[in-house]
C-alpha cells in the first residue's frame, strides 16, 4: 500500500506591482474561483503541455473527468491526470524479459493526482491541497499551466502564485517528539575582515554578505535549544529576530528536526520555504484494491484547511 501524501499551499493572484488581489474580484470585477473552474474545464477538454526545466521532455496535464464544484462553500476537487513524454524506451516483463510495450516519444505515462481547493470571498489567498506520490509532485506543471491559461484569457497583468505552508500538526509532533539536530543563526552582513570579526570590545565594520553561526549535535541539542527555536517559530508577529541577552538583530534562524529518521528544516522568517507535505496514510480509508477512497481524501483535505490554512488566509 502506497503512502498518501498531501501538500498544503496558499494560492494567490498578484498584479504587475506584486500587490495581492482579492480573489473574488481581482481586477476589480473578476472572480478567480470562476476563472479556475474555466481553467479546469479547459484542460479536461484539451491536454495542456509544457516543457520541463531542461526542455528535453514535455509535461502534460489534463483531467479524465470534470471536477466537482461546490458553489456554496466555494470549494472544488477532483483528480489531475499528468504525464511525461519525450523519451523512447521499452517496457519489459521483469520475469520473462519480454517486451510488453515500446514507448515512443509521443507517448506519455499518466497518473492521477488528487486536488482540493477552497477560495473564500473577500480574501487575498485560498487554500490548495495537492496529492504527492513518492517523489512525484504536480506543483510545477500546475503553476505553469494555470498561468499560461490566464495569459491566454487576456489577464496579462496578473500572475498566480502557489506558496508552501507547513501544516501545524507536522511541526508540533516533530518539536515535541523529535530530535533537534541543528540550529543556524544567520545575519545578512559580515565583518569587513577576519580581524574585525574577532576584535573584542568594538562593533566591527560590516559589509553585505551572509554570516552563519551553526550549532549541531550527532544526537540532539538540549531541550533549552528546543524552547528557544519554538518560541521564535511560533511568534506570529515577528518582523526581526532579537535574542534576549544578545544586543544584536538577526535575519533568520534555521533549525532541523528529525523524527523516525525523517528530517525537515524549518525557517523562522521565511516559512514559505518549508516543505509542506504531510503523511495522512493512517487517516485514509482504502478500497479492496488498495486505492484511497475519495471521501477520505476529501475529509482529510477539509481537515487540513480547517486546522491551519483557514487561520492563515
Amino acid at each position: 500500500m502506497e503512502k498518501i501524501l498531501l501538500s498544503t499551499y496558499l494560492i494567490k493572484i498578484q498584479d504587475r506591482q506584486r500587490n495581492d488581489q482579492i480573489l473574488s474580484h481581482f481586477n476589480g470585477t473578476d472572480d478567480f474561483f470562476q476563472v479556475f473552474q474555466n481553467y479546469l474545464n479547459s484542460i479536461f477538454e484539451n491536454i495542456l503541455a509544457t516543457a520541463d526545466i531542461r526542455e528535453t521532455t514535455a509535461l502534460h496535464l489534463t483531467l479524465d473527468e470534470p471536477p466537482t464544484v461546490n458553489e456554496e462553500n466555494r470549494s472544488i476537487y477532483g483528480f489531475f491526470s499528468t504525464g511525461v513524454s519525450g523519451e523512447q524506451y521499452q517496457i519489459r516483463d521483469v520475469e520473462t524479459r519480454e517486451e510488453v510495450l515500446a514507448v515512443q516519444r509521443n507517448h506519455a505515462a499518466f497518473r492521477n493526482i488528487f486536488f482540493y481547493l477552497k477560495m473564500p470571498t473577500q480574501r487575498d489567498s485560498g487554500a490548495l491541497i495537492l496529492q504527492r506520490k513518492a517523489k512525484f509532485g504536480i506543483k510545477t506543471i500546475f503553476i505553469r499551466t494555470v498561468n499560461q491559461y490566464i495569459r491566454e484569457q487576456g489577464y496579462q497583468n496578473n500572475k498566480v502564485l502557489i506558496n508552501n505552508i507547513v501544516h501545524g500538526r507536522v511541526y508540533r509532533r516533530m518539536i515535541r517528539e523529535g530530535n533537534l539536530k541543528k540550529v543556524e543563526i544567520i545575519k545578512k552582513r559580515i565583518p569587513s575582515s577576519i580581524e574585525e570579526y574577532y576584535r573584542n570590545g568594538a562593533t566591527p565594520e560590516q559589509i553585505p554578505g551572509t554570516l552563519k553561526t551553526s550549532m549541531l549535535s550527532p544526537t540532539s541539542l538540549p531541550d533549552n535549544f528546543k524552547r528557544f527555536v519554538d518560541n521564535l517559530f511560533t511568534n506570529p508577529d515577528r518582523e526581526r529576530i532579537e535574542i534576549e541577552g544578545i544586543d544584536e538583530e538577526f535575519d533568520e534562524v534555521e533549525f532541523e528536526l528529525e523524527l523516525n529518521g525523517k528530517k525537515k528544516t524549518f525557517y523562522v522568517m521565511q516559512k514559505h520555504r518549508i516543505q509542506p507535505t504531510i503523511d495522512v496514510t493512517s487517516e485514509i480509508q482504502f478500497t479492496a484494491q488498495g486505492e484511497p477512497t475519495l471521501d477520505s481524501l476529501i475529509n482529510q483535505s477539509e481537515e487540513l484547511v480547517r486546522d491551519i490554512i483557514e487561520l492563515r488566509l
